[in-house]
C-alpha cells in the first residue's frame, strides 16, 4: 500500500471555484464546481471501521493551524464532520481548513491526519492553497494542536493526479505509518462537468 499523508482538498486556482468532498463510510473524494453550492460526486466504496465503545482511539488532540512558511501559507483549522448529504464540511472561506475529526490526528500513532479546505470561492477569493503544487520534497509543513505544540511534518513527494486514480482509502486510512496528506483539485478545468480533472497530491512524514 503506497504512504498518502493528511489531506488537505482544494481545487485549482479558479475563482469562482468552490471545492466538497463526498464522504462514504470513511473515504472521501473531492470535486470543484463554479458555483456556491459546491454539489457532491459520486461515492468511493471503502471498508467502514466500527464505532463501538471497544473499538474507540484515544481522545485526539484537535488540529487548530496549518502552515508552509516556505509559501506564506498560514490556516486555521476546524474539526469538522459530515454533511447531510454525506459530503464532508468545509469551511465556506478558503482561507480556513477542516479536520476530518472522526479520522487520525497529529498526534495518533497510526493513520493519515485529513485537512481539507477550498482553493477559492464566488465570494472569498483565492485561497491559500492555490500554492500547494509548490510544496516539492523537502517542504516543512508544521501542524500546530490544541495543546499548543506544533507537529512537523516534511514532503515526501507530489504529483498531478487524474481524478478516477486517486486512492481515496488510502487517504482516508487510519491504519500504517502516521501521515499527513495534502490534496488539492489541479489540472484544467471542465465547464461542462463543472469540475478539475486532477487532484494535486502531497505526501508529508513527520519529521526526525
Amino acid at each position: 500500500m503506497g504512504i498518502l499523508v493528511a489531506a488537505l482538498a482544494v481545487c485549482g486556482g479558479m475563482v469562482g471555484c468552490s471545492t466538497t468532498a463526498s464522504v462514504v463510510k470513511g473515504a472521501t473524494l473531492f470535486t470543484a464546481v463554479a458555483t456556491p453550492k459546491p454539489q457532491p460526486t459520486a461515492a468511493v466504496q471503502v471498508p467502514i471501521r466500527g464505532t463501538g465503545l471497544d473499538q474507540q482511539v484515544p481522545i485526539a488532540v484537535a488540529p487548530v493551524r496549518f502552515r508552509i512558511e516556505s509559501l506564506g501559507v498560514d490556516m486555521t483549522v476546524a474539526p469538522v464532520g459530515l454533511t447531510s448529504t454525506g459530503s464532508m464540511e468545509l469551511p465556506p472561506d478558503p482561507a480556513n481548513a477542516g479536520w476530518y475529526q472522526y479520522g487520525s490526528w497529529p498526534a495518533s500513532a497510526a493513520g493519515a491526519t485529513v485537512i481539507a479546505a477550498h482553493v477559492d470561492s464566488l465570494y472569498y477569493d483565492i485561497g491559500p492553497l492555490a500554492k500547494l503544487p509548490q510544496a516539492t520534497a523537502g517542504t516543512e509543513i508544521i501542524v500546530t494542536t490544541a495543546d499548543g505544540k506544533d507537529n512537523r511534518y516534511v514532503v515526501q513527494n507530489e504529483g498531478m493526479v487524474t481524478k478516477p486514480d486517486v486512492p481515496w482509502g488510502q487517504v482516508f486510512d487510519r491504519t500504517g505509518q502516521p501521515r499527513l496528506t495534502i490534496v488539492t483539485c489541479g489540472g484544467e478545468f471542465d465547464y461542462t462537468r463543472r469540475t478539475y480533472l486532477d487532484n494535486v497530491v502531497v505526501t508529508a512524514l513527520p519529521e526526525g
